[in-house]
């Protein structure tokens, strides 16, 4: 059964399905599933850039990240995954990700455990005062090569409508910055800011037939 997604495995049960969500995304920033079609086009990009770049070697190590990649967000169940593949409109550039997930309590109950563990863990507050949502940060530092970097994420989780609370969708979003760069930097609270807004946005519609 490892085929099957949760979405589909509760229809198969007799679920009623979940419904739709949207989100206003960032300038250049575009939707994706992660399935075959969508990492067969991937693929197909990064080859083109790299043999117009005269470096097919490096499409190689690049197909090695996306396979890393695929592989834990299926690890992860991720349902959808964002990211600037688009044309966008004005320059500013933004080092990040972000995905979504469901969220599931254990044994069916209601995620009100997992909110008061966010809160009293890591600080969850909600998003913009909004308490249809919690919002928390997790952060690391990743040895690179050259140097070290510090990852961000922001974790916003709101009910999913139905659900009675058992379920909740799950964005998170994830930023690198240089670890030279300061937390308090305008720069790096504007791409926070930006990845709130764009949570904020979330609008649902009924599920697809």
């Amino acid at each position: 059964m490892s085929g099957i997604g949760a979405g589909s495995l509760r229809e198969m049960l007799g679920a009623s399905k979940d419904p739709e969500f949207h989100l206003k995304l960032l300038d250049g920033w575009e939707r994706h599933v992660p399935d075959a079609s969508d990492r067969e086009a991937i693929d197909a990009e990064m080859k083109r850039r790299c043999m117009e770049a005269n470096r097919p070697d490096l499409h190689a190590h690049l197909r090695m990240q996306m396979d890393q990649a695929f592989s834990l967000m299926k690890q992860q169940n991720v349902i959808a995954y964002f990211a600037p593949t688009g044309a966008p409109t004005g320059d500013v550039y933004i080092p990040g990700s972000m995905f979504a997930t469901i969220r599931r309590a254990p044994n069916g109950e209601s995620l009100d455990g997992y909110v008061t563990h966010a809160i009293q863990t890591y600080d969850a507050k909600p998003l913009f005062g909004d308490k249809r949502f919690i919002r928390f940060e997790r952060e690391s530092t990743k040895e690179l090569q050259g140097g070290s970097i510090v990852m961000t994420s922001m974790v916003y989780v709101t009910p999913i409508p139905g659900s009675n609370h058992r379920r909740g969708l799950q964005l998170t979003a994830s930023v690198a910055r240089p670890v030279e760069m300061a937390a308090t930097d305008p720069l790096f609270v504007g791409w926070k800011t930006a990845f709130d807004v764009c949570a904020s946005t979330l609008r649902w519609s009924p599920p697809r037939a």
